[in-house]
């Protein structure tokens, strides 16, 4: 018999396609899975208003990790924890860089409030994403610290701006900076992680790590691929998670998930 008891599963990349699709094959396979006496969750960037509609779809009953860790939420008792968030200052100085480069933000805060930067339009904004309120002035008007920032361009307007806001903030920031997907990079307090969050989630469910299988696809889920009992990689992964992982499946436009239905009822 498995050791393992619970799947912790990112959603963009791993269970959603690249354009944002749950499909039939896959939401069969991930409940083929858990009609094995697996319990199921999910550990996401995405907010909770974000996530929804396709939490819905996956009928998750469990305790859930959103804001890339930064937030847990308990859908049974109504139990909503803010872990970390960045400091206002780092929040300013980002604001500061910005108008330097053709980047769009978003600003999620603890309230659940959602600040964007302009009103350059998003993939899917409206329908998988939250719009939020544009504020162009923001560093005039922001006041809080905010739980999670993300930040979208093209990939190498993006990868040029993030560079430079790691060389401003410097080696003591407060912060952490990754990939989510080609056109995102996330930015969270330092000691925030996918992994640290379901590290609690996993104790208030009475599981061990070592029961705990998680499957992602990028630099995000790092930690909760290292750190538990066993890691899978779907898609193509980066060069930090095939260091760290136990298996890996295709995307979930190539069947992915149902590979990995398959190798769980072959006894992993």
């Amino acid at each position: 018999m498995t050791p393992y008891k619970l799947f912790v599963f990112d959603l963009d990349g791993t269970l959603l396609t690249q354009d944002f699709r749950l499909t039939d094959d896959t939401l069969k396979a991930f409940n083929d899975i858990r009609d094995l006496g697996f319990r199921m969750t999910v550990a996401t960037g995405r907010s909770y208003k974000s996530a929804k509609p396709f939490l819905d779809k996956l009928e998750i009953l469990e305790p859930m990790v959103f804001s890339n860790g930064a937030v847990f939420d308990n859908p049974d008792s109504g139990e909503r924890e803010i872990i970390s968030g960045s400091t206002l200052e780092t929040a300013l100085i980002t604001l500061m860089l910005l108008p330097d480069y053709q980047i769009s933000a978003k600003f999620h805060l603890a309230t659940g409030e959602l600040y964007k930067t302009n009103d350059t339009p998003w993939p899917d904004e409206g329908k998988h994403f939250e719009v939020g309120t544009i504020v162009p002035n923001l560093k005039a008007e922001l006041t809080e610290d905010p739980i999670k920032v993300v930040f979208h361009a093209e990939s190498s307007e993006i990868e040029v701006f993030s560079k430079r806001l790691d060389e401003v903030l410097g080696k003591k920031s407060n912060v952490r900076l990754f990939r989510s997907h080609e056109h995102y990079v996330e930015m969270t307090n330092k000691n925030v992680s996918k992994g640290t969050a379901v590290k609690m989630l996993v104790e208030k469910l009475g599981v061990q790590p070592e029961e705990v299988i998680t499957v992602g696809d990028q630099d995000n889920d790092f930690e909760m691929i290292r750190d538990f009992g066993l890691g899978v990689v779907v898609g193509h992964g980066t060069p930090n998670l095939l260091k760290v992982m136990n298996h890996q499946v295709s995307s979930p436009e190539d069947k992915g998930i149902e590979q990995l239905r398959d190798w769980v009822k072959a006894g992993c």
